[in-house]
């Protein structure tokens, strides 16, 4: 009977690590703005609900400290990995909201924002603010948690191996999130690059305007109308990413193939 409640009990305290990793990386779980008290709910709730799958044997009692601490590390390790991958689907919104700052003058007008942990960019932050409502409206945090539970299937307690090919996806779902962040912007600079080159032949049509006065106005109301525009293929790209066969769920269950 002691037997087994200490196993349950190790059971649980496996679980607990790789689901503390998870929680820790990914961004809407990891925000500043919601209680600890409600974070460590959340852990202790998928912890007491995931522990069986851990499948963890007997000799695991035997383990020594040093050894049970390392089998501890690896798992918080394999949970990062997954929240690492999942805040890098969330970070092409906040890249491509940045890269449309800049061309419409709002690159100055960055704010502190505790979540992010520094100074980011206002439609850099408003895209990601609206990410995360859609997320949530697609039940994308069911997503998470059916990968975390796939993951003792795919990634055996005590196996979280770092391999050159984890490298790899990593490298691969880096660049396609970046190339997704461009094109998600590049119609907004271009625009701005069109209305620059507009201002400057205006400049040299009728020099009395000052065109710096006129152009600033001008260039974030067209930026704005420009993202009001694209908002109905920016939520279909964000059902793309992250529905129920979205490329976050392919993304996550192609890199736990790789840590074994």
């Amino acid at each position: 009977m002691l037997e087994e409640l200490a196993l349950t009990g190790s059971a649980i305290l496996i679980a607990m690590a790789r689901v503390s990793g998870l929680i820790i990386a990914t961004p809407i779980f990891s925000s500043p703005n919601l209680p600890g008290v409600f974070k460590i709910g959340i852990i202790l709730s998928l912890s007491f609900i995931l522990y069986p799958l851990t499948n963890i044997s007997t000799t695991v009692l035997s383990m020594s400290l040093l050894s049970f601490t390392g089998l501890l590390f690896k798992e918080i390790l394999s949970g990062l990995v997954l929240g690492a991958l999942t805040f890098l689907f969330f970070s092409i919104f906040q890249t491509a909201g940045q890269l449309i700052d800049v061309p419409m003058g709002f690159g100055v007008v960055n704010f502190l924002d505790p979540n992010m942990g520094g100074q980011v960019p206002l439609m850099g932050r408003f895209h990601f603010t609206l990410t995360v409502v859609m997320f949530l409206m697609l039940n994308g945090h069911h997503i998470i948690i059916r990968a975390l539970a796939e993951s003792y299937r795919l990634i055996p307690v005590g196996e979280f191996i770092l391999t050159d090919k984890t490298i790899e996806q990593y490298l691969y779902w880096f660049g396609e999130t970046f190339y997704i962040s461009v094109q998600l912007a590049l119609p907004v600079i271009a625009a701005m690059l069109l209305v620059d080159v507009g201002l400057g032949l205006l400049n040299r049509a009728v020099p009395q305007i000052n065109v710096f006065i006129v152009g600033f106005p001008a260039k974030i109301a067209i930026g704005m109308a420009l993202v009001a525009l694209g908002l109905p293929f920016y939520l279909v790209l964000v059902n793309k990413l992250f529905a129920a066969n979205g490329k976050l769920i392919e993304a996550l269950f192609g890199i736990m193939k790789t840590l074994r």
